[in-house]
């Protein structure tokens, strides 16, 4: 049985060695499109675009700082938020159907090679033109108001998930429970 087991590891090697000397590139899985990954998980759904929401969302998203990367924007910000090495996806979807569309806020946690798992999800029923997403980035200091000595810096990025006059909720990875938690929003 051991010779067995050594002559498989020996060939395995040995393969491993020849594809290394070729040259040839390792390759990785190729990321899926944003709306295949969506579809998967949720079918009949899609992404919500910046041209479902309120046109004040845009006016005030375009000059904030937040959105200067191209993974995020006010319905999809894509981030490592459990600090695990892969990309995840804070998102707003919405029924392919135009009328009556329903709209969820959902969170999917990357494993990499284009493998994500469901995390977080929160259902609005119909399409709501005042809800979009912000980010924070890692080492932001969060503190309750009022309290001068509670404050959180945070670990890894997290998502903002706001409602157009009406305030926000930032969603941040809870690793000791190994899920998302609420935190006070920025002073």
């Amino acid at each position: 049985m051991r010779i067995a087991a050594v002559a498989c590891l020996v060939s395995f090697m040995a393969l491993l060695a020849s594809s290394i000397a070729s040259g040839e590139p390792q390759r990785t899985p190729a990321e899926p499109p944003l709306a295949v990954i969506v579809a998967h998980f949720y079918p009949g759904y899609v992404p919500v675009t910046l041209g479902d929401l309120d046109p004040q969302i845009g006016a005030l998203t375009v000059k904030d700082p937040a959105y200067d990367h191209s993974d995020r924007s006010p319905t999809a910000v894509r981030a490592d938020f459990d600090g695990n090495g892969h990309a995840d996806y804070a998102l707003l979807i919405k029924q392919q159907t135009a009328a009556g569309s329903d709209e969820i806020f959902v969170i999917l946690m990357g494993h990499g090679g284009g493998r994500y798992a469901r995390a977080m999800e929160s259902f609005f029923g119909p399409l709501s033109d005042d809800i979009y997403l912000g980010y924070l980035g890692r080492d932001t200091e969060l503190r309750p108001a009022g309290a001068a000595s509670d404050r959180i810096v945070l670990k890894a990025p997290a998502v903002t998930l706001n409602v157009l006059n009406h305030g926000s909720d930032v969603l941040l990875w809870d690793p000791s429970r190994n899920s998302f938690d609420s935190a006070p929003i920025p002073e």
